[in-house]
Formats: structure tokens, C-alpha cells, sequence
């Protein structure tokens, strides 16, 4: 039987929400596969918190045997050069056909190394879908969103390393205890890792937000405050996109694009933004796209589920008003 590992980070001694989720779809990847699912756990023994522990959440939530790993600290950041040898210890000791972590910082550093360690497939934050013969398909977009690369296991023949977007996917529920394997991380040259400062990120939320409004080149700072409150009103989090980072809109923080952050958003509503392949990569090929543009030729419109051809400074003033009404008309409705 195959064997589905997914990687779970700690954060307070709790799994992380994002690899909560990871867990979840790899739960319903490896219910459809016939697959064993494992969750690794980076530490010698299972951190308790309330009545339960680790373990008794990792089985609620769908794992089937639970890894537990020694060696990382668990105050220092998940990343290849802390938890690398813990990872590698997993997989070594249960060969994985699919390895799955969430799109976390931690996850984004130690996947490529794990894929590359394994000889595997790695496939960055695809959406998992099923074919029309039931097959396991992952896919992302390419080329700006005119293209989409498609990797199925079978295709593969190797294993296959993914990082899952945060806030796409819902965490699973489970009714069984699920066993404990312990396995020795061997010791690893001397290393030493030291943490300097640690800073809270004011953006942290865009990766979880179920909107993102977005603003572009083509937008004023006096628009900007428009669209701040735009998304506000809708719930969601703002953003930039580079070339309005380097007019001084905001701060790299805020930015999304290949070198920026990745967001899943539900609705995604871009507004002066022409849709550079940079830019869309970072968008999750599930959201849907409204984009505002002045120019009907703009690359975004080619993606987008709604456009509309206007000046962005005429356009928000009237979507903040309606998004008012329409808040305003949700609070006074009956329950």
C-alpha cells in the first residue's frame, strides 16, 4: 500500500492551522488512493496542551500513523536547516509516494530539498482535482494563467513532493487512534542556529484572507485609501502588487508575486493591475479574478471570471458604496 506523509509544523506546541489543512487533503487524497497517511512530527515526544496531545489531534483530523521525530528545536523557525535532518529521517525510514507540506515559509524552504533528496516530483501549491476516470490530478497555472501544467502519479512514476496553499483547504475529521512510530533523527555536523530577533508580520493575514483587493500600477495613493477600505468593508485584506511597491504605494509586506507572497483567496478583485505572469503566479488558480483596467488589452482580462473597463478612481468610490449597502443590508437581515 502507498504511503502519504505530510509534514506538520508546531506553532505553541499545537499543529499548525496550515498543516491542519494539509492534513486534511491528504486525508481525502489518500481515502481515494487506498493510501496509508502519515503525519511527521517534529519532536521525541508529543507536545500536550488542554487534555489531549498531538497525536490525539492528528487523529481526529484523519491520520492514519503518526512519525514522530527527534532533534529540532522546537523554539527555533521551521526551516531546511533546522528541521532538514528531522524530515529526512521520516522518509527514509517510510518511502513516500506523495510527501505534503503546507505553503508555509518552512514548508516552501524544506520542500524543494525533500523532492530533490527523494529524486521526486515537485509540484508548488497546484490545485487537486479528479479526472473523469477518477484519477488524482495536480495542476497550476503557467505562462501567466493562458496555460496549466497537469501531474498525475501515474505520469510521474516517482514520487511527488507538493506544498498546499494555506486557506484552501478544509481540515478533515477522523474517529481512531492513530499509531506511533518513533524514529531517530542521526546526528547532524555541528550547527548552530541562533535566533536574532523576531518581528510580527503585518501582512501574515493576506495568506489566509477569503478576499484580496489588490492595487496596481495604475493606482493613485488617494484611490489606494479608497480600496483600503474597500476591502474593509468586504472582509478581506489589501494588497500590492510590485511595480506599485516601487511607486511607494506600500510596503513590500503587502505585496503579492513571485516574489512576494502567494494568496488563495476566494475573490480576488485586482484594480489597476495588468496581469504580468509574476503577478497572476501568485494568485491561486482557484480564485476568482475581477479585474478594473482602463485598457481592454490588458493581460489580466485574458484571466479574469469579470472585467471592467474603467478608471480605477471612478470605479472604486462606487464598489466601496455598494459593498456598504450590501454589508449594511446583511446586519439587518433577519437571522
Amino acid at each position: 500500500m502507498a504511503n502519504i506523509l505530510v509534514y506538520v509544523e508546531l506553532a505553541g506546541g499545537r499543529p499548525a492551522p496550515a498543516s491542519l489543512e494539509a492534513l486534511g487533503e491528504a486525508r481525502r487524497i489518500a481515502s481515494h488512493l487506498g493510501a496509508t497517511l502519515y503525519a511527521i512530527v517534529p519532536c521525541a515526544t508529543p507536545p500536550r496542551y488542554d487534555t489531549d496531545d498531538a497525536i490525539a489531534v492528528l487523529s481526529r483530523r484523519g491520520a492514519d500513523r503518526v512519525i514522530l521525530t527527534g532533534g529540532p528545536d522546537p523554539e527555533l523557525p521551521a526551516l531546511h536547516v533546522t528541521h532538514g535532518a528531522a524530515l529526512s529521517a521520516a522518509v527514509d525510514r517510510v518511502p513516500p509516494a506523495m510527501l505534503v507540506l503546507a505553503a508555509t515559509p518552512g514548508g516552501r524552504d524544506l520542500a524543494p530539498r525533500a523532492a530533490a533528496r527523494l529524486g521526486a516530483a515537485f509540484m508548488a501549491e497546484p490545485s487537486v482535482e479528479y479526472g473523469a476516470l477518477g484519477e488524482l490530478v495536480l495542476s497550476r497555472p503557467t505562462r501567466g494563467g493562458a496555460w496549466r501544467r497537469r501531474l498525475t502519479p501515474e505520469e510521474a512514476e516517482r514520487p511527488i513532493v507538493v506544498t498546499l496553499t494555506p486557506g484552501s483547504y478544509a481540515a478533515a475529521t477522523g474517529d481512531e487512534e492513530a499509531d506511533v512510530l518513533v524514529v531517530d533523527t542521526p546526528p547532524s555536523p555541528a550547527m548552530i542556529v541562533e535566533e536574532l530577533v523576531r518581528i510580527a508580520d503585518p501582512g501574515a493575514n493576506l495568506e489566509r484572507a477569503r478576499v484580496v483587493v489588490t492595487a496596481g500600477a495604475g493606482v493613485e495613493p488617494s484611490t489606494y485609501e479608497v480600496l483600503r477600505e474597500l476591502a474593509a468593508a468586504l472582509g478581506g485584506e489589501i494588497a500590492v502588487t510590485r511595480s506599485a511597491v516601487e511607486r511607494g504605494l506600500d510596503g513590500e509586506h503587502r505585496e503579492v508575486g513571485i516574489g512576494g507572497r502567494r494568496v488563495a483567496p476566494r475573490l480576488y478583485l485586482a484594480f489597476g493591475a495588468s496581469g504580468s505572469a509574476e503577478h497572476l503566479a501568485a494568485v491561486s488558480g482557484d480564485a476568482q479574478i475581477v479585474a478594473v483596467n482602463r485598457d481592454p488589452r490588458a493581460p489580466i482580462f485574458r484571466v479574469a471570471a469579470y472585467g471592467v473597463v474603467a478608471d480605477v478612481a471612478d470605479a472604486a468610490p462606487t464598489l466601496l458604496a455598494a459593498a456598504r449597502r450590501g454589508a449594511s443590508g446583511a446586519a439587518g437581515a433577519p437571522p
